[in-house]
């Protein structure tokens, strides 16, 4: 089942595959900044100690071996075994998510993360994964009754399927995984097609909810929310992280400060430096050279994925590279949304930057599936 026949290999994508690892490696270079800590040292097994200053910057090292040997994985299933298996992947996913309901770990007031031990798991990175698998195997399996865009009560199926992890991530809480679901989902039944009434009518429905959708908010995100009309009203609450964000984002200009040289990262007044913000730290330190550099070579990604996409003959690898595609691109807009203060701050990490490694490894896995879909893209499998 996992296995690669050497013929696929003449159709490797190098051009996704240099991607893919250059530009978590580019993210190394920016996490050894941000998190640099002058008296951490690296102790291997108790008897070789190595003077290495960035805890985050070592920890993504590991994850970053783990994903690619787990995108060698990814490119080792063959897609009639996603196909076979995507409800089974998605029904594993939904019970992590219920264990964390049930005893996850608290973090910051925020329960979303399981104690395996060596590290802690976040699952709802996994259910991205999981709904775009199990996303493509409907859409796949029911395309619109006139072969042209989906009705009102077709949608009602993938709408379920949408919404039930949504409620899940919602009251962990996380807001923003939740919404990066529904974007994705929306994206993968948006790329077969809608009909015009349909899309009316749920712009209709989500203004009509919007008022109520906002009262179901916690009060920290109804601020968050609001703190964009006006971040200076609570700089030192609930504006404080996109006004420091803005600071050090805007004192990069053309070049930055240099490596290492960042202030609002280095002496800390810049918050979740390795995380969500880890973007205002690239920028700040290499400038708006660096920032634009950053961005291109998040573009040649998304259009090399696209292309996978465009040359499939499958509609299932197809909506399978769609969903990918659009979860790096929604990540990638909402987090320097975020950090430049057009959005609220939402807990979005930057795709294959930001430290996590829940996060790097289910992009990895994900990467490896587009990778494989690319190689495979000469047999036409209809399944």
């Amino acid at each position: 089942m996992l296995t690669i026949d050497r013929r696929l290999l003449t159709h490797f994508d190098w051009m996704l595959f240099s991607l893919t690892v250059c530009i978590p490696l580019v993210g190394l270079i920016v996490l050894y900044s941000a998190g640099y800590d002058p008296e951490f040292a690296v102790d291997f097994l108790g008897w070789l100690n190595v003077e290495f200053r960035s805890p985050a910057c070592f920890k993504q090292g590991v994850y970053l071996l783990t994903g690619l040997v787990l995108m060698v994985v990814g490119m080792a299933i063959p897609t009639q075994t996603l196909y076979r298996y995507s409800f089974a992947i998605y029904g594993g996913a939904l019970l992590l998510l219920v264990a964390v309901a049930g005893f996850g770990v608290v973090v910051n007031g925020s329960r979303r993360w399981l104690d395996v031990g060596l590290f802690k798991l976040q699952p709802a990175e996994f259910m991205k994964l999981g709904l775009i698998v199990t996303m493509a195997r409907l859409l796949a399996k029911s395309p619109p009754k006139n072969a042209i865009a989906y009705s009102l009560r077709e949608l009602l199926v993938p709408a379920f399927f949408i919404l039930i992890p949504m409620g899940l991530i919602a009251q962990q809480p996380d807001l923003g995984t939740a919404l990066s679901l529904a974007i994705v989902g929306v994206c993968q039944i948006l790329f077969v097609g809608i009909r015009p009434k349909v899309i009316f009518g749920v712009v209709l429905a989500v203004c009509v909810l919007a008022y109520p959708a906002w009262n179901s908010l916690h009060e920290y995100q109804q601020r968050r929310v609001m703190v964009l009309l006006d971040p200076e009203a609570d700089p030192q609450g609930s504006g404080y992280h996109i006004t420091q964000s803005k600071i050090a984002v805007g004192s990069g200009e053309l070049f930055g400060k240099g490596f290492q040289k960042g202030t609002q990262t280095q002496l800390e007044f810049l918050p979740e430096h390795t995380t969500d913000f880890v973007f205002s730290v690239l920028a700040e330190e290499w400038g708006f050279v660096g920032c634009t550099f950053m961005i291109a070579m998040f573009f040649c990604l998304l259009a090399a994925m696209l292309r996978v996409a465009h040359r499939s003959r499958d509609l299932f690898a197809c909506l399978l590279v769609v969903g990918i595609t659009s979860q790096i691109f929604a990540h990638i807009v909402i987090n320097i949304g975020m950090v430049i203060g057009l959005m609220p701050v939402v807990g979005i990490p930057l795709p294959l930057i930001s430290y996590g490694g829940s996060s790097l490894l289910s992009l990895l896995f994900g990467l490896g599936i587009v990778q494989g879909v690319s190689m495979r893209r000469t047999l036409f499998t209809s399944v």
